[in-house]
């Protein structure tokens, strides 16, 4: 018999089949060998069609099927992992509405953070433990605001792994560590979050029903069966967001022990027995694979943007073109600890959690050309990155989670040895290599589901590394290097600041300069008006067509240097920049109809104002309120008085 695993990634879709009784790798493949397509079809958006994922499963477990010469119905079990914190909304025909919002869609952060100011940051961390940022539940409340037809018509919201469940099964289920991982879940209260939808007005009965990580979801349909080539008797028991299924497939179950990744980005994935909050939300934390009533274990998750993009970065814009990742280690190994001065810091593919969101950019300090080589550089950037990830963790060591040991794929960055021997050194721990996959942790953890394994560890217990890097000897080395680096990393950080405090002199100058276009605008426009009133009494003397026309260009133009004069209003005026500051969605003239209102002006005015209808103007006042979340009963101009004054 065999256990078959997908994982469902944004860049290809891998499935792996494991013999269930030796638990030995069959093959893995992966499909397609081009990476997927991300579609943004605005800046910050990245969406895909959730189809495709299902037809490169369908494509990937034929293929694997045939290849192997396996027989269907010897397929006992089905485990998934999965892209986090993605969306996927289906009607009642179960049919997809509209592309996934996947995980690093960026459009829900400003939902989530005036959620998280509004709710409180206190009981959010301490329900949710987290802030609802741009996860899925913020993403959800998007297509509410912006896509209110394609909401109406939504009968489950779900993750990508709850997909594939259903397409699978024909079943809509989540799982608690699913629904933290969309800050779905209030863990103080060990339901699903009520008062954040209630917060958001989604209705409960979106949320589809909560099963176990480790429980039979259902057998396959018969339209899975034929369009996958599996028996309908094969069952689906597991499924997980890729890093807690990554942390499971290295067997980190038990607390002090940390999983860690380092591909384009680095993720750190720490278990702990007890709710812990980083106040600053520079991680994050959601259930574990084992979370449950009695055993509560949490995984908390540090991130870091920038990491093996620079040194794949460096290899294709410095390196020769034939040098290989090989060649470049063994040129590394030949630069002493510290690069002999060169400094790195990778990040330069967008704002860092861990400091706070700041966008550092990436930095090569104190090259000498007299000096320096490529290997020096190739050596700095291995080092700033692993001394990234050692700042990070200690972020983590700082909230109290313990760091006993790291275990790591063979895969990436971590195959280079001055790479995992400096983290290895700087956190006087073992790091541990193991030679797995995602899609094969999901195919052991499903035969856990299915019943054929007793417990998770005596399923992982077998998993040994095949390689460890030990704490380096010249640990007074490293440390020296790690401090240099940080120093250099604090004056880059305070550089950041000064140049936000520069920027903000800069705006302060360009609003005095507005202020000063603001007077002459109005000149103009008194001199126009002189103009036009005495072109209107020469037109009564002659009735010239000519003198009409004049007029009519010049009340135009009256016209446009109103809006003008109302657009530098709203650019200067800090009643504005309040309410852009607490509802950033609201449009330019959804901001004009409330400088009008907080003006007191009458609907019939403010029509004028906006060259629309007495009746158009009305809806634009309903669909403000709307949009602003104002209760029924309190009036409009009370409640922008009230903002404007916060």
């Amino acid at each position: 018999m065999y256990l078959l695993g997908y994982d469902i990634g944004s860049s290809s879709v891998k499935t792996a089949l494991v013999d269930a009784k030796t638990r030995a790798v069959i093959d893995v493949v992966k499909y397609p060998e081009q990476e997927m397509e991300i579609m943004s079809r605005q800046k910050g958006w990245a969406e895909q069609q959730p189809e495709l994922w299902w037809r490169y499963l369908c494509i990937g477990t034929k293929s694997i099927l045939e290849k192997n010469n396996i027989d269907a119905a010897s397929i006992e079990s089905i485990g998934i992992s999965y892209q986090m914190h993605g969306l996927v909304v289906v009607n009642k025909e179960l049919q997809v509405l509209r592309p996934a919002i996947i995980w690093c869609d960026s459009r829900a952060v400003s939902i989530g953070n005036r959620a998280f100011e509004q709710m409180g940051p206190d009981f959010c961390l301490s329900n949710y433990q987290n802030s609802p940022g741009n996860f899925t539940a913020s993403k959800i409340k998007w297509i509410k605001d912006n896509e209110p037809d394609t909401y109406r018509k939504i009968y489950k919201v779900m993750l990508p792994g709850d997909y594939i469940a259903m397409k699978l099964t024909g079943r809509i289920s989540t799982t608690i560590s699913g629904l933290s991982e969309g800050i779905l879940w209030n863990f103080k209260e060990n339901r699903i979050a009520t008062k954040l939808l209630d917060h958001y007005q989604i209705q409960h009965d979106l949320i589809p029903e909560v099963l176990p990580t480790f429980s039979q979801s259902g057998k396959l349909t018969a339209e899975a069966s034929k369009e996958t080539g599996l028996s309908e008797n094969t069952i689906v028991t597991y499924r997980a967001g890729d890093q807690p299924n990554n942390a499971l497939s290295l067997n980190v179950l038990r607390p002090g022990e940390v999983a860690a990744t380092s591909g384009t980005s680095g993720v750190v994935y720490g278990v702990v027995d007890k709710i812990v909050v980083d106040e600053e939300s520079r991680v994050n934390a959601f259930a574990h694979v084992n979370y449950s009533d009695d055993t509560k274990r949490t995984g908390v998750l540090l991130c870091i943007n920038g990491a093996g993009i620079q040194y794949s970065w460096l290899k294709n814009q410095v390196a020769r073109s034939n040098r290989s990742y090989e060649d470049m280690e063994r040129m590394v190994s030949t630069v002493p600890v510290g690069s002999e001065g060169i400094l790195m810091f990778p990040y330069g593919n967008g704002a860092e959690r861990i400091f706070n969101n700041r966008n550092l950019e990436s930095h090569i300090l104190n090259v000498e050309f007299n000096r320096h080589t490529r290997a020096h550089l190739y050596r700095a950037a291995l080092e700033g990155i692993a001394f990234t990830f050692v700042y990070g963790i200690h972020i983590l060591i700082e909230m109290g989670i313990k760091v006993n040991k790291m275990r790591v794929g063979n895969d990436n960055m971590f195959r280079s040895e001055v790479f995992s021997t400096t983290i290895a050194t700087l956190l006087n721990i073992d790091l541990e290599v193991y030679d797995t996959t995602g899609a094969v942790g999901a195919a052991l953890a499903s035969g856990h589901g299915s019943g054929r394994y007793d417990s998770l560890e005596s399923v992982l217990s077998s998993i040994e590394p095949i390689r460890t890097f030990s704490p380096a000897h010249n640990h007074a080395e490293y440390s020296q290097a790690y401090r240099f680096w940080e120093d250099n990393l604090y004056n880059i950080i305070n550089n950041t600041s000064r140049g936000k405090e520069l920027e903000s002199q800069e705006i302060t100058e360009k609003n005095k300069l507005i202020a000063k276009q603001s007077l002459l605008i109005e000149e103009q426009d008194r001199k126009l008006n002189e103009v036009i009133r005495g072109l209107q009494s020469l037109k009564t003397d002659y009735n010239s067509k000519d003198i009409t026309l004049m007029i009519s260009g010049l009340e135009r133009n009256v016209k446009r240097v109103e809006e003008i004069s109302n657009h530098i209003d709203l650019l200067d005026n800090p009643y504005i920049d309040n309410l852009k500051s607490t509802y950033p969605d609201l449009s330019f003239e959804e901001l004009k109809m409330c400088n009008f209102l907080k003006l007191r002006f009458t609907t019939k005015e403010i029509a004028e104002k906006l060259s629309l209808s007495y009746r158009g103007a009305e809806t634009k006042r309903y669909r403000l309120r709307k949009k602003m979340n104002i209760n029924k009963g309190v009036s409009l101009f009370t409640f922008l008085d009230s903002v404007g004054s916060k």
